[in-house]
């Protein structure tokens, strides 16, 4: 018996771009402390040298988020929930899943066809890559006796992006 896997936002690219923010301002601040503060005469150069600390304060923020990551999908041995919008996908009912990047988007798509049902879900900075959600979601038909199999190209080698749920064995050993 599995366990659920949940797949969550991930907050990697807001804090590295945080950090760099941290990175490149603090130095530069504390060079304008150290040479800039002593030549300040009236309130508005002192204002100045006040806002020279907005980035530091951004990085920060981007840095150390303060929320939870938001949970995005659950997959669990008996169905796939989609947390926003809440919907449930229950393996036994599914038929295919394609992936697909939309056009201009720079983010994959998973769609689930399931009883004429067609489910899209966007995967963009999520704790799990699209390929490997699809990966867990074809152990947990195998440990229900079906398996998922990518279709098949006109063109050789080339991947269609869509798998099919097929009835028994992944992989039928014959004598």
């Amino acid at each position: 018996m599995t366990t659920e896997t949940r797949i969550s936002d991930s907050f990697r690219i807001r804090r590295v771009a945080g950090g760099a923010l941290l990175f490149i301002s603090l130095p530069l601040n504390l060079i304008l402390a150290r040479f800039a503060w002593p030549s300040v005469e009236d309130p508005s150069d002192a204002l100045f040298l006040l806002a020279a600390l907005l980035p530091v304060a951004l990085g920060l923020w981007a840095a150390f988020p303060r929320r939870k990551p938001a949970l995005r999908m659950t997959i669990s041995d008996q169905a796939v929930m989609l947390h926003n919008p809440p919907k449930t996908i229950h393996l036994a009912a599914l038929q295919s899943i394609r992936l697909r990047r939309p056009a201009l988007a720079n983010h994959d798509q998973i769609i689930f066809k399931a009883d004429e049902d067609l489910i899209a879900f966007n995967v963009i900075h999520l704790t799990h890559e699209a390929p490997d959600i699809i990966s867990l979601i074809g152990i947990r038909l195998e440990n229900q006796g079906r398996y998922l199999r990518e279709r098949r190209s006109d063109v050789l080698g080339a991947r269609t992006g869509l798998w099919e749920v097929q009835i028994g064995a992944a992989f039928e050993s014959r004598p």
